[in-house]
């Protein structure tokens, strides 16, 4: 089972790395936030439901299988590839190393803190784990849509001013107006030589 879950989710990542300037960023993060939390409200219920009679009921059962299934493959579409694609544009140039390695650091992390938590979660607070995943689920969809800007097809310079970052602007300012004084210095001096030429 374990093999089946690692293939599908690897699997259901590739179109999202192939076409993930066409679908943009942030509407992805909307999305996969939204379909990540069906499938975790479901399941709340239907442990909520069932938990302790499994055995008559090995359908719904089974129907908790596919709904983690279901979870897998919209985070492996979605929030799976993001964390590592955002990070990598949302930083200024000057912080872009350190903010990229923190952000790989916390996503080890949060991994690492889930793996320690669920299962002690699902064992004391049984379909509350699934409710408590669902909502924080259900506000990064939230988050996304009222507080994450669109980076697809956009250059890093372009995506710094949406972030308020007008550093690189004027630096661009600063080389427009070096290469004016540059041009017409050299313009000048084209003009006093043919000045002299004449006389």
């Amino acid at each position: 089972m374990l093999e089946e879950y690692l293939c599908s989710s690897k699997a259901a990542g590739i179109p999202t790395f192939l076409y993930l300037d066409k679908m943009g960023r942030r509407k992805l993060a909307i999305f996969g936030g939204a379909a990540m939390a069906v499938p975790h409200l479901i399941m709340s219920g239907v442990v909520g439901k069932f938990d302790g009679k499994w055995e008559a009921n090995l359908g719904m059962g089974w129907f908790g299988v596919a709904l983690i299934y279901i979870y897998v493959l919209c985070y492996a579409c979605s929030y799976g590839p993001l964390a590592w694609t955002l990070p990598a544009e949302v930083f200024p140039s000057s912080r872009r190393a350190k903010g990229v390695g923190a952000a790989t650091a916390m996503v080890w992390l949060a991994n690492f803190i889930i793996g320690v938590v669920v299962p002690e979660m699902i064992i004391k607070i049984g379909w509350g784990t699934y409710l408590f995943f669902g909502i924080f689920c259900t506000l990064a969809s939230v988050f996304s849509f009222f507080l994450v800007p669109e980076t697809a097809n956009k250059s890093l310079e372009q995506i710094s001013q949406l972030f308020g970052d007008h550093a690189v602007a004027n630096e661009e300012a600063v080389y427009e107006r070096i290469r004016h004084q540059v041009w017409d210095g050299h313009a000048h001096g084209a003009e006093h030589a043919e000045v002299k030429q004449s006389i």
